[in-house]
């Protein structure tokens, strides 16, 4: 379907409206002109009955007053071919019911009114009867012809004698109109061509402001708001004009403002630690930031919230987002493992209000809470361990006090072994507390280390010695990469962890088994590693032999006691240096504990 421009329809309703003017026009001007004429035709006939009835009357007072010498006489004074003259007798025309032409009629009652009414002198009834000639336009039954008819009467003195009747067809009319029609036709087309000429300029000059609206329209639409409209006067159009600039620098102020706090809102959102996502109505995600894709798994999550990705919607979370959007349903609740992994999500979903206050979408709030429930879980397990570890010495300590004092002192070599339990006891509490504020240091990053060039070789040689007497049967084999291994630490710390590692392979050992110690550079760092020949440890307790107070497989150590805390210990004061420790083990076959430590500065 082909749309018409405003112009083109201005300017068509335009000349259309010229067009039906002037047609108007020219049908009334043709009509009057046409009435105009008839009517002047008219009078020219009458004018010729009246002069031919008076050339009738100078002949009659000469003695020509037959009526058949009248009409002969009367047939010289024919003007044209088409025109029509007879003399009518008057006692004829005057009898009443004859059949005359209306016109005659008029004439012959005319006259006998104004003689009836007083008989005048001869030149008075000249005067009062020049009154009666009459005339009709109408059709000759004869030929079927408009004609204009006259009638005059012919009086001798002060008697009528005679009718002058005189037609002619009104063809001469419209010979004249028909000769206007031309220059009527010229003037229809000339006011039509002046009217397209106004109308393309006036259509042109209403067209063009609203031109300009819509391509300024267009360019806001796009997102230029720069554009402004022309002002054009203090018309509608003007003003219309006005109102458009001062939108559209409102709308410019309006979207500066929402883009400002729009962007408030991405940066708020972007950098949340908790994931945020909303959806519309139909579960659609219209909003997401980083941290929730990455909770739920999802694909690389975009720079921007509003920029949507797909994300991994579990049933649970996507029924609680649902209830939400569709019911506006407030709720909080943990996503179960199944949902998104090994990982413990914590998710706040809340309705987003519509218009009208009804549910338009909802919003959720993820945590992840996996580290805050293995905090709380490790909370309890360290309440539980330190109480595990503490009852035993406190109960053999208060024992064998409680013993003493019912009487055992009296026996010396008794008391005497009694005290020395207890002693023994009282430093295995001494060394837990120890190691309790040691490990709570570390992990609260509250410890100095005091570094400097250490040779490790000499560290591990020294640390050995000071533990061969607790080894037995077990045999040491150091076995150095090179003569001097030197690394960037703090002596004692390493002291710390060589004693923990010895001690643990030494615990784990049987009689008879061996222990071996070596170091060397390797990629810029000092490697050191301690294996045992033990009996190895299980494959599941691999991932938690750092863990504060896990001990794998009590009922294998070869000596008892420990508290579980070395080697978590261990682990953060080499994490500290900025090392790495790493365990490899395998049940029957020993294990073999391996860190490393910066070397010479490195």
């Amino acid at each position: 379907m082909t749309h018409r421009s405003i112009r083109t329809r201005l300017t068509t309703s335009y000349l259309l409206l010229v067009f039906l003017c002037l047609v108007c026009v020219a049908v009334f001007v043709t009509w009057r002109l046409q009435v105009q004429y008839t009517e002047t035709y008219g009078r020219v006939i009458v004018t010729q009955a009246r002069l031919i009835a008076r050339m009738l009357e100078e002949y009659a007072e000469d003695g020509g007053a037959g009526p058949a010498r009248l009409e002969r006489v009367a047939q010289e004074f024919k003007w044209r071919k088409d025109a029509t003259i007879s003399v009518l007798g008057f006692g004829a025309a005057s009898t009443p019911g004859a059949p005359q032409a209306p016109e005659v009629q008029t004439v012959a009652a005319c006259v006998l009114r104004v003689l009836a009414a007083q008989p005048p002198a001869k030149d008075g009834a000249r005067e009062n009867l020049a009154t009666c000639p009459s005339r009709t336009l109408r059709t000759d039954p004869a030929t079927g012809q408009v004609r204009m008819f006259a009638a005059a009467p012919v009086v001798l003195g002060t008697t009528p004698i005679a009718v002058v009747h005189v037609s002619v067809p009104t063809g001469w009319v419209w010979d004249q109109l028909r000769g206007m029609l031309p220059w009527l036709g010229a003037a229809l087309g000339i006011g039509l061509a002046l009217a397209w000429y106004v109308g393309a300029r006036f259509a042109r000059s209403l067209v063009e402001p609203i031109d300009e609206l819509t391509a300024v329209a267009a360019r806001m639409s796009a997102g230029d708001l720069s554009r402004v409209v022309r002002p054009r006067g203090r018309d509608e159009i003007g003003r219309l004009g006005e109102m458009f600039n001062r939108m559209a620098d409102r709308l410019a102020r309006t979207i500066a403002t929402l883009t400002a706090e729009r962007t408030k809102l991405e940066a708020v959102v972007s950098g949340m630690m908790d994931g945020v996502i909303a959806t519309d109505r139909d579960g659609t995600v219209i909003l997401t930031n980083r941290a929730a894709t990455e909770l739920l798994n999802g694909p690389a999550a975009p720079d921007k919230p509003r920029q949507v990705v797909r994300v991994p919607f579990g049933p649970r979370l996507k029924f609680l987002l649902t209830e939400a959007a569709q019911a506006g349903r407030v709720s909080a609740e943990e996503l179960p493992p199944a949902e998104v992994g090994d990982r413990l999500i914590e998710v706040h979903c809340a309705p987003i209000a519509g218009p009208a206050g009804t549910p338009n979408g909802a919003v959720a709030v993820l945590r992840d809470v996996t580290d805050l429930r293995r905090l709380e879980r490790l909370r309890r397990e360290l309440t539980a361990n330190v109480s595990h570890e503490l009852r035993t010495p406190l109960t053999s300590i208060k024992g064998f006090a409680e013993t003493l004092l019912g009487g055992a002192m009296r026996d010396e070599a008794t008391a005497r072994h009694f005290l020395e339990i207890i002693d023994k006891e009282s430093n295995r509490l001494v060394k837990l507390v120890d190691d309790l504020l040691d490990l709570s240091s570390l992990e609260n990053k509250r410890i100095s280390l005091e570094l400097s060039q250490v040779d490790v070789g000499q560290v591990i040689t020294e640390t050995v010695a000071r533990l061969r007497p607790l080894a037995g049967s077990r045999d040491f084999d150091l076995r150095p990469a090179a003569p001097e291994v030197v690394a960037l630490a703090d002596r004692d710390r390493l002291a710390q962890i060589l004693t923990n590692l010895l001690e643990n392979a030494i615990k784990f050992t049987p009689d008879g088994g061996k222990i071996a110690v070596d170091w060397r550079t390797a990629n810029g760092e000092v490697e050191v590693s301690v294996a045992d020949s033990g009996h190895g440890i299980a494959e599941t307790d691999l991932p938690h032999i750092f863990e504060r107070f896990y001990k794998a497989d009590r009922a294998r150590s070869a000596i008892p006691g420990g508290s579980g805390l070395g080697l978590a210990i261990t682990r953060h004061i080499v994490e500290a240096h900025g090392g790495r420790i790493r365990v490899a083990s395998r049940p029957g076959a020993g294990t073999t504990f391996t860190f490393t430590l910066p070397r010479d500065g490195e």
